[in-house]
């Protein structure tokens, strides 16, 4: 009897230690895990579409060429499904000025969008549809500077998949909407000086909407 009593208590006693191993692997697993895939830097490139400015009277006297463009993601994982999300592209590519008091020349645009943000990326196996939403500055830079820069309050919308072959490299693709602030007086593309003050557009339009498609390189850390 007592020896029976002693076998049952040692199973129990085994069977509670194998379960505090196998708790503490799994846990152990999971950190391991959420410390590799806390950072994600995404280095992106694609193609951009659209952008068009309109003049007082309600023609579009300006739109920028459809391009390349090139960037960086950064996310930051705050949960196994939000993401903190920073945000950054750079298009070169031209605004066609029209008939405008600046000439009839194209002017070479470097366009700059820097957002920071957050990403939702639902459940799923190697492939994970996300949602990604971001505000900012874009930087409207004529290259070389013969006109002047200007600044302006942004926002993007975009959304993809991450597709993940392994624990530190996947793919991110991804189709984001940029839409810019501007004020109903903006004059964009000025030439100020001694002898000439000038500018290109005196844009009546609240928004600059641009679409692009992008594809990464996805490495975690």
């Amino acid at each position: 009897m007592d020896l029976r009593f002693a076998a049952a208590c040692c199973s129990r006693i085994a069977a509670g230690l194998l379960v505090l191993v196998l708790s503490g692997a799994a846990q152990s697993q999971d950190l391991r895990t959420s410390q590799v895939a806390r950072i994600s830097l995404t280095p992106v490139g694609g193609y951009t579409f659209g952008g068009k400015f309109r003049d007082a009277g309600g023609a579009a006297t300006a739109e920028t060429q459809d391009s390349p463009h090139v960037g960086l993601i950064l996310n930051i994982r705050e949960s196994a499904n939000t993401q903190w999300e920073v945000f950054y592209s750079r298009q070169k590519t031209e605004a066609d000025l029209g008939h405008s008091s600046a000439g009839n020349a194209p002017v070479d645009l470097d366009l700059q969008y820097l957002q920071i943000g957050g990403t939702y990326v639902a459940h799923g196996g190697r492939a994970r549809p996300f949602l990604a939403a971001t505000v900012g500055v874009t930087r409207f830079g004529p290259d070389p500077l013969t006109f002047e820069a200007d600044n302006f309050l942004s926002f993007g919308v975009g959304a993809g998949w991450q597709l993940q072959y392994s624990e530190r490299l996947g793919l991110r693709l991804e189709a984001r909407l940029l839409g810019t602030f501007l004020r109903s007086d903006t004059a964009l593309f000025c030439r100020t000086g001694p002898e000439e003050n000038v500018c290109a557009i005196a844009a009546d339009s609240d928004m600059y909407w641009q679409a692009r498609t992008s594809l990464g390189l996805e490495f975690r850390f």
